[in-house]
């Protein structure tokens, strides 16, 4: 079973133990002490004898992203003192040369790491050989540590094919990336076997990018079950760190008791992310813009509703290769129907020309609906469109003349989260009291655009209808299994 490691700058007695107590509280096995900001002349007796976890120590200066500016032998004997106060855990770095002193010291972990803060080595091999020959001898276990920058997630693909080769029993070792899309590295690692993990105390408290809250790491990652049984899915976009998914799925495999992890990979180059996934261990994979056109090539074979659109958005694996599905065709048809009745002929709008816009056109087109697709940029759909006879026009600031649909559906990423709060499309449009408005915007639930129409008396949808009725067929198409969607919504409460 890995361990989590609360990670923390001690800069005071009273800070140490109270992030102790925060660790413990939140499920660390191990407190590491990052002493570069411990003052020197500041005793560390009375508080490492407090702490009631074990405690690794480490110190680095800024050329290891660290902030001790002192000389090295007062590195040394900040350390020294750590050890002889009653730390059990040493992490050195991969220039280090000196050891602790023998047999005057409890040591059981010493952790040799290497760190890259600006991109990812060639020579990872030799640089994990020189790591394990200086490891050992000192204390009861070691293991070699690697930390990487990668700057698209499918950067860290060096480290993944490391740690596939690394006989864990033999060399004990843990590697993954920093920075902000590249934290999924840091569980993917223990899907290869990895028997340290490191985390926050919260988030804003981070000694490194990438780290995540201890909490989070043993709750909804359930980080101390991974291993190299566990099975992976996960969610390709660019972007998708914002996903509801990772919230949604980990709790539904706790609810029907899989073994598996589903995390947000974010990225801007799909198949190489996929291709460095554990072999044989993907399962599932959710897939979000702007990857649903290029990864429906990357499928063997497709759904009835992935053929229809011409993109998926879940790939499921069959028989050496993946399965294209797209659920999001079900998951409007669901938010809709008991809201629009059947279509018989009326007119419904589809904003947007993506992915999504054609499985809202497809769904409507199920309803009975006659669809019209509006657009910035339409050279993408017009096969489409012609292949399914929907209509094609212009999107500007209203509706076309003349243009009085029943249902309109918001499928641009206008008005989401991370983009401007009163963004929206067809600021100048007012609909009828009796129209169905719908945006698959999920992040925030409420946008201006349902706003506006709300005020103007529609029906509105909130996109989290349709996130959560495509996301329960994902859950089947993934374990299996069935969960009704009251289910899934209660997984989300109080998930902002």
């Amino acid at each position: 079973m890995p361990k989590i490691i609360a990670s923390v700058f001690a800069e005071s007695g009273d800070q140490v133990l109270h992030a102790a107590g925060q660790a413990a509280m939140a499920g660390a096995d191990w407190l590491e002490l990052r002493l570069d900001r411990w003052p020197v002349d500041q005793s560390l007796e009375d508080v490492i004898g407090a702490v009631r976890l074990p405690v690794l120590v480490t110190c680095h200066t800024p050329e290891n992203g660290g902030h001790f500016r002192g000389t090295l032998n007062e590195r040394r004997e900040l350390l020294t003192r750590a050890l002889l106060a009653g730390a059990s855990g040493l992490d050195l770095d991969i220039a280090e040369t000196w050891a602790p002193p023998a047999g005057r010291t409890g040591l059981e972990l010493l952790v040799r790491s290497f760190h890259s803060f600006t991109g990812v080595p060639r020579e990872l091999d030799e640089i994990h050989a020189r790591l394990i020959a200086n490891a050992g001898g000192v204390a009861r276990s070691a293991v070699a540590k690697i930390v990487v920058t990668a700057h698209d997630l499918a950067d860290a693909a060096p480290v993944m094919r490391l740690l596939e080769a690394v006989d864990q029993s033999r060399t004990p070792t843990v590697a993954f990336a920093m920075g902000r899309t590249a934290w999924p590295t840091r569980l993917l690692a223990l899907c290869h076997g990895a028997p340290l993990l490191y985390g926050a105390l919260e988030e804003g408290a981070e000694t490194a990018p990438g780290q995540v809250p201890v909490a989070l790491l043993r709750g909804l990652y359930r980080a101390q079950e991974l291993s190299t049984e566990t099975a992976v899915y996960g969610l390709l976009g660019n972007p998708a760190l914002h996903s509801l998914g990772p919230w949604l799925h980990n709790r539904a495999f706790r609810r029907l008791e899989v073994d598996g992890v589903y995390l947000p990979l974010e990225t801007s180059r799909p198949d190489e992310v996929v291709a460095m996934l554990p072999p044989g261990r993907v399962q599932g994979l959710s897939v979000t813009a702007p990857h649903k056109a290029s990864m429906a090539d990357f499928c063997g074979s497709w759904s009835a509703p992935a053929e229809s659109t011409g993109v998926v958005n879940t790939l499921v694996p069959r028989g050496g290769e993946f399965v294209g599905h797209n659920t999001d065709v079900e998951g409007t048809r669901a938010a809709l129907a008991e809201r629009v009745g059947e279509g018989r002929g009326r007119s419904a709008v589809v904003l947007g020309a993506g992915g999504a816009a054609r499985a809202g056109a497809c769904a409507l087109l199920e309803l009975g609906f006659e669809v019209t697709m509006l657009g910035r940029t339409l050279d993408g759909v017009r096969a489409f469109a012609e292949r399914h006879g929907i209509r094609l026009g212009s999107l500007s600031r209203d509706l076309p003349e003349g243009l009085t649909p029943a249902v309109v559906v918001n499928a641009t990423p206008l008005g989401s989260e991370g983009r401007p709060a009163d963004e929206r499309p067809l600021p100048d449009w007012r609909p009828a009291p009796e129209t169905v408005v719908m945006d698959m915007v999920y992040r925030p639930s409420d946008t201006r655009f349902l706003r506006d129409a709300g005020a103007a008396g529609a029906t509105v949808v909130p996109g989290i209808e349709m996130f959560l009725a495509q996301a329960a067929e994902q859950v089947r198409l993934f374990t299996g299994q069935s969960l009704p969607v009251r289910e899934l919504r209660a997984f989300l409460a109080g998930v902002s």
